[in-house]
């Protein structure tokens, strides 16, 4: 779990503390005792920050072991007995169009499935089932009088007559619209979200609004408001976040599609956990109107995404092609994409360093098969030509702090022009004093301005960030994508904060603002999703969309949970 490098010079330190061990660097003329001096101290901060979290992982890897002893007995829930269950939206819509199958036995179907399965994996947490019915039968009454032709709807209302779930944070009119925080408590959206407006216009019918993290701060879906949500395949794992809501009722079979948002990992990251597919978009091609919560900053609105979540990766294009369809720019979702044309680069995730977790031996064996699949067909396939550095880690938190405008996330229940103060609620939450929950109050503490970095290294990695992103974006050019690890493995919820700098291989592309595209690849020994993401530059979100599912037919994408009904909710990891 814990690997130490040989040398300060692979160790993945501050490039200051790199320089500061270099041999030669005291004969180098241009630099001062003071320039010295100062290069050593921020290395010597960076040093503190990798031995923080090498402890944190030495403590990973015990504790881990602990909690799957106690709770050794696997969770899981019922099986997918209903064939309806496997059709793709894509199919479902086609089917509903020719009066092969009624929206009202789809809709009742996946309200039956929601109620099957959310009692063990607390994944819807709102719902709107009995005007989805009546929205339901009024779509077969049109289609029984003939009101649209068939060619009119597919081209018009593709979605017409199926079901679809939606992230919590996104206003779903008369829906739980609180971002799972306790201070806004029984808040329902008097609207509904633009991007919720555009799939109701093409015929969708929204189901119900799912689990989030709260104010979708986190990478694991549990809050004070509606509780945890659990992972369909074993429900002692997370779901992660922010999607993580999504994601599980997506991964139980229980949604035909839905729609998430994506800030630093928080479609990718879930799609992985719950092995479905997930995409997060170019920034500005999907409207974030009705996110909550929301900011003016320039940076959140260029890292903050909205996308699709399916099961199957037909789905996305049709999503996409809903959901972009005010879009000013042509992403040609409709233009077929050759393969052949398009060069495939890959690498296995980062270079083995002081206080990362590496990843694992399965993930780095699904980046290969994936890259490989593609050299059958003589498409030109190599490894990313590109020097990766081992500080991606650092790349990525720096960035993070540079946001100036934050939204309001401490809300003073009783005061609501009020915000609370992170360190002093941080100290309530460690005797469960406080509204908010502590993985929040974590995150909001740790990127604070200047909190981990020094203004010196925010300013060298800033640089850092923009040489690498501009070297690969163009190296992917309009015709190349990347194959790239999603997440790590599987974790615990009450371990997430152990898989902190783990995150980055998600964010990194919020960063760089390219699209990606999250691919399950079936299921490791354990029965427990694996797969890729495939990243391409902006605004070619199409070739994403073609590898992912060229890859499904390769490998099979998702794979419902094995499970047998008999099994019962662990109480430790779902209440």
């Amino acid at each position: 779990m814990l690997f130490i490098s040989s040398s300060m010079r692979t160790s993945g330190l501050s490039p200051f503390a790199e320089n500061t061990f270099q041999t030669n660097t005291l004969s180098t003329p241009c630099l001062t005792t003071i320039d010295l001096w100062l290069q050593l101290s921020e290395g010597i901060m960076m040093l503190k920050i990798r031995i923080l979290f090498s402890i944190i992982n030495i403590i990973y890897a015990i504790f881990r072991r602990i909690l799957l002893f106690i709770y050794k007995k696997p969770s899981r829930i019922p099986p997918i007995t209903h064939p309806i269950y496997m059709l793709s939206a894509t199919t479902l819509a086609r089917k509903i169009r020719q009066r092969e199958i009624t929206s009202c036995e789809v809709v009742e179907a996946y309200i039956s499935r929601i109620k099957e399965v959310n009692p063990f994996i607390n994944a819807a947490i709102d719902e709107r089932f009995s005007d989805a019915l009546i929205e339901a039968k009024n779509c077969d009454e049109q289609l029984k009088k003939g009101e649209f032709d068939i060619e009119t709807l597919e081209k018009c209302k593709p979605l017409y007559g199926v079901p679809i779930t939606i992230k919590e944070c996104l206003a779903v009119k008369g829906l739980s619209h609180t971002g799972c925080t306790l201070p806004r408590k029984g808040v329902k959206a008097d609207h509904d979200a633009e991007v919720v407006k555009m799939v109701r216009n093409a015929g969708a019918i929204p189901l119900g609004v799912t689990n989030t993290p709260e104010l979708c701060f986190a990478y694991d879906s549990t809050n004070l408001l509606y509780g945890r949500t659990c992972n369909p395949y074993d429900t002692r794992y997370s779901p992660g976040g922010s999607s993580g809501g999504e994601g599980a009722l997506l991964g139980a079979g229980a949604s035909v599609m839905g729609i998430g948002s994506d800030m630093a990992g928080s479609i990718r990251l879930p799609a992985f956990l719950n092995g479905v597919f997930g995409h997060k978009s170019t920034p500005g091609v999907v409207s974030t109107n009705g996110h909550f919560p929301y900011t003016d900053d320039a940076f959140l609105q260029m890292i903050l995404t909205i996308g699709p979540m399916t099961k199957y990766a037909e789905d996305l294009s049709l999503l996409m092609k809903v959901m972009t369809s005010k879009c000013n720019r042509d992403l040609r979702l409709d233009v077929p994409v050759d393969l052949k044309q398009i060069k495939i680069y890959y690498r296995e995730g980062l270079d083995r360093s002081f206080g990362i977790l590496s990843t694992p031996p399965k993930i780095e064996n699904c980046v290969q098969q994936a890259a490989n699949h593609f050299v059958r067909y003589d498409i030109p396939v190599q490894k990313l030509p590109i020097e990766w550095p081992v500080t991606i880690p650092e790349i990525v938190l720096t960035q993070f702090t540079l946001v100036k405008d934050r939204p309001r996330l401490l809300l003073d229940a009783n005061h609501s022009e009020n915000q609370e103060r992170p360190t002093a609620e941080m100290m309530k939450a460690l005797f469960g004093l406080s509204q908010y929950t502590k993985q929040m109050l974590t995150f909001t503490v740790s990127f604070q301005p200047n909190f981990l970095f020094t203004k010196s290294e925010i300013s060298y990695y800033s640089k850092q960030t923009d040489d690498l992103r501009q070297k690969l974006l163009d190296l992917l050019g309009d015709d190349g994508v990347l194959i790239y690890p999603t997440f790590r493995n599987q974790f615990l919820p009450q371990l997430l904060l152990c898989e902190l700098l783990s995150f980055s291989s998600c964010a990194l592309f919020n960063i760089f603002g390219c699209p990606a595209t999250h691919v399950p690849m079936g299921l490791d020994h354990d029965g427990m999703p694996v797969g890729v993401q495939v990243i391409a530059a902006p605004y070619q979100d199409r070739l994403c969309l073609a590898v992912a599912k060229e890859l499904e037919m390769a490998f099979g994408g998702w794979v419902p949970p094995s499970v047998s009904i008999g099994d019962k909710v662990s109480e430790g990891f779902c209440k």
